[in-house]
């Protein structure tokens, strides 16, 4: 049986606040008497902020530092202008600048890579749209590109690698890719990917220079339902096409691919039986055309930790009824629905993050076919941001195609860190039940690190921090809230927006939070709006 020990803030604060004080930028965590965790607090970065002001959205780059990007609602020469910031891991400005693009266009996508940011923008109310593709090298330089697709593509993906863009998407309701070469300027279509009856499920740059396009087929055909996976090398050849067959009466809702730093790529995502809406577990499949290909499907009540965010009464019922139920050769009935965030690769295998919610009253978009909206995440180091982006999950056969979105909160339940093997078996499961968030469109709010055996969950709540670590050595469980630090020791936080805040995993143990808040200095009794960032270590 795991231990659990946990601590509120108010217990924290009144045991070691004078401590705290003589500290700047220093936060140390308590469970109980026992020290369990440390979370120092490194570095602050704080940017003024006006009402009127545009939401920066935020790039990360690993050890490189974190892009800032945002509209400056101003104009030059007819053109509308964006700030660009760029700051190093201790989150000093290295670099402050304006582009300058369309007064119609807005910000689609965004991607980095090799020490460049990328930057797309398109004229959303313009069909037969031409592109703006701006650089922003590592050396401080900007270049800009227009790319001229000639054909009404519904883009749905983009990424960069080795000097080529990458797009996804849907051309006359079926999936694309296009190659976009930035050094000669010149675009084509990736043959091989446009079929009927088919989604694009993911695409993903792959760390030896190669891409993959993730695929569905035969949805709305019960026995030919297949995962489709194709890799290409920097010009498009087609290097892998892999089909994996989807066990009869089941069907895959979402999934992604990982991105080979290791030799093995897998699959993992969440399924349902028939053609259900909500997922009744997760799979995982690791892609090996040579071999037969095992998809491994669990159900939510196989997870250990999973249900934990539900009253333990009606755990034990939930995993009793679903045992009853195997027994007896019936599926389990309970089922979820889990957005799929991102798979890291690990020393022994492979983890998974994803993320449970309430979809009863939630954004919802009629052209989803699964009757809810999953944007990438504003911060989604993996592709577009949701800043005025439709469904990851576009179906082209779902009309009317632009239907507006019926935007109200989603309410979100709680996060799942997964393990899986090399050979994609699951090891372990971990989860935290998240605070009171709720948000417009779904979307990212927690994240996690692991490291020397401790698997450090976190979420952000207005101003405080929740943090749960599964010491995995001593099966023991830790919970806590904290608040990060302010510069100035005699200022306080009069109010945060819950709005455009968040915490997002950065590179080895580090996380990053941000968001904007209002502080009062309490000896000169002034107040004053600022975005923030502030760069958290799990020791």
């Amino acid at each position: 049986m795991k231990k659990n020990c946990g601590c509120d803030l108010a217990m924290f604060t009144h045991l070691s606040g004078v401590a705290i004080r003589k500290l700047p930028l220093f936060i140390t965590l308590f469970a109980c008497i026992d020290l369990f965790a440390q979370l120092s607090q490194p570095a602050r970065y704080e940017h003024e902020h006006k009402g009127s002001d545009h939401e920066f959205i935020l790039i990360p780059m690993g050890e490189k530092g974190i892009a800032l990007v945002r509209d400056t609602e101003k104009y030059e020469d007819g053109k509308k202008t964006w700030e660009v910031i760029l700051l190093d891991s201790a989150l000093q400005e290295k670099f402050n600048s304006k582009i300058t693009v369309n007064q119609r266009m807005n910000i689609l996508g965004h991607d980095y890579r090799d020490g460049n940011v990328y930057l797309l923008f398109h004229e959303p109310e313009n069909a037969a749209q031409n592109l703006n593709l701006t650089e922003v090298l590592a050396d401080q330089t900007i270049k800009q590109h227009t790319i001229k697709p000639e054909v009404n593509i519904h883009f749905t993906h983009f990424s960069v690698m080795k000097g080529k863009a990458i797009f996804g998407g849907y051309i006359s309701k079926q999936p694309a890719l296009l190659l976009y070469d930035i050094s000669s300027e010149v675009l084509k279509i990736v043959p091989g990917i446009s079929e009927s009856n088919v989604e694009l499920m993911d695409v993903r740059v792959n760390s030896n220079d190669t891409f993959n396009a993730l695929l569905m087929a035969g949805r709305y055909s019960a026995k030919e339902r297949k995962l489709i996976v194709k890799t290409f090398d920097e010009t498009g050849v087609l290097l892998v096409d892999d089909m994996i067959p989807v066990e009869e009466g089941k069907t895959i809702i979402e999934a992604i691919t990982s991105s080979l730093i290791h030799d093995e790529m897998i699959i993992i995502g969440v399924w349902t039986y028939n053609s259900g809406k909500q997922a009744a577990g997760v799979f995982s499949v690791v892609v090996d055309p040579f071999k037969e290909q095992v998809v491994n499907y669990y159900d939510f009540a196989q997870l250990s930790h999973f249900l934990e965010y539900l009253k333990p009464k009606r755990v034990a019922k939930i995993k009793a009824k679903a045992e009853e139920r195997r027994r007896a050769g019936k599926n389990p009935e309970f089922r979820a629905s889990l957005s799929v965030l991102k798979i890291d690769e690990t020393p022994n295998g492979f983890s998974f993050l994803g993320e449970a919610y309430d979809p009863s009253s939630g954004y919802n978009r009629s052209n989803s076919p699964y009757g809810y909206s999953n944007p990438y995440s504003l911060y989604n180091p993996y592709g577009f941001p949701s800043y005025n982006f439709p469904s990851r999950y576009y179906n082209p056969y779902a009309l009317p195609y632009n239907s507006p979105p019926v935007v109200s909160d989603t309410r979100m339940l709680s996060s799942a860190v997964l393990f899986f093997d090399a050979l994609g078996k699951l090891t372990s499961d971990y989860s935290m039940k998240l605070p009171d968030i709720k948000v417009a469109s779904k979307e990212q709010v927690s994240d996690y690190v692991s490291h020397h055996g401790i698997i450090t969950m976190v979420s952000k709540d207005e101003k405080e921090i929740t943090v749960k670590a599964y010491i995995t050595e001593s099966d023991t469980i830790k919970e806590a809230k904290v608040k990060p630090e302010l510069k100035n020791k005699t200022e306080v936080i009069r109010s945060e927006t819950r709005d455009d805040s968040s915490i997002r995993a950065w590179y080895g143990r580090f996380f990053y939070v941000y968001g904007y808040h209002t502080v009062r200095n309490e000896q000169e009794k002034k107040s004053r709006d600022v975005f923030y960032i502030n760069k958290i270590k799990a020791e």
